[in-house]
């Protein structure tokens, strides 16, 4: 079977409607997609926004009446069609699994999905599987894969760990993986809590990782080793916690900041940490620091 995908170019005000009338035309699925590269990186939490102007995707099977569909959209929205396209039915899974390959982070740190049966691994390589799911980190952002290519060059053996922000709980299996004697995985997003555990007993490390919500965090807790990789705004108001929970000379991982971003959480926490090194990948750089 083939579909046919009907793509319309609107302002985020016009969303809504045209939206409702798709589905009302019998659309299958509707996505949205940036329109002017306008990327938008710190939402307000609990939001979901859209950029000003958005290219709304309409999916049909192929049978479908496009004039009418286009009449119909003209005469209700006043919006016409600005790109039309035949797809041939494929097994997307499949077709997915082709973005994820198996990925090394520095020397010998590997993220294997489990579709992946080709890939020879080196005695001394240390796999983590995982497959892409709804929470963010499998390593193909840049963000993750600093911290990885950090972790793999400065293993954390026999240290205590905090993964705050943990996501799929990559980074904490990771620092699992390499050596240190505990770790604690952090998230406010119930849907990571559950991402992480399912991870880590897929990597057999529920002996070394405690994953918790964040508002189960515990007094107490402390690390030679404080992971995060969320954002930067976040990361600059979490300074006095993060501040709290790493002992004295214990090191501070921070990633998810964009170059305009670098000088003001390098402020925030120059009075508590020093040795401050920085490392980019693309637009995204990661900070590393010492607690005085």
């Amino acid at each position: 079977m083939s579909w046919k995908q009907i793509s319309f170019e609107v302002n985020k005000t016009e969303t809504d409607l045209i939206s409702e009338v798709l589905m009302g035309l019998g659309s299958l699925s509707i996505t949205y997609s940036d329109a002017q590269d306008d990327a938008i990186y710190e939402p307000p939490v609990g939001q979901t926004p859209l950029w000003d102007s958005v290219i709304v995707n309409a999916l049909f099977s192929s049978e479908v009446n496009q004039k009418f569909i286009e009449t119909s959209i003209l005469k209700i929205c006043n919006i016409v069609v600005i790109e039309t396209l035949e797809l041939e039915d494929r097994v997307w899974e499949d077709e997915c699994k082709k973005d994820f390959p198996s990925m090394r982070f520095g020397r010998r740190l590997w993220v294997s999905p489990s579709w992946d049966t080709e890939t020879k691994f080196s005695n001394d390589s240390l796999v983590i599987n995982m497959d892409p799911g709804l929470a963010f980190g499998t390593g193909t952002h840049q963000t993750t894969s600093l911290c990885l290519e950090y972790l793999d060059s400065n293993p954390p053996k026999n240290l205590h760990v905090i993964d705050f922000g943990c996501g799929t709980g990559v980074l904490a299996i990771a620092a699992a993986k390499l050596g240190a004697k505990s770790v604690v995985a952090i998230d406010n997003d119930p849907q990571a809590v559950l991402s992480s555990k399912e991870n880590v007993a897929k990597n057999n490390c529920e002996n070394i990782i405690c994953i918790i919500h964040s508002i189960e965090q515990k007094e107490g807790i402390e690390c030679d080793l404080l992971i995060a990789n969320i954002l930067a705004n976040p990361l600059i108001e979490l300074e006095p916690l993060f501040s709290d929970l790493v002992y004295s000379n214990g090191m501070l991982l921070l990633s998810g900041i964009l170059k305009e971003q670098v000088d003001k959480v390098i402020k925030c926490y120059s009075v508590n940490f020093s040795n401050i090194k920085i490392l980019n990948k693309g637009e995204w750089f990661r900070i590393s620091a010492k607690r005085r």
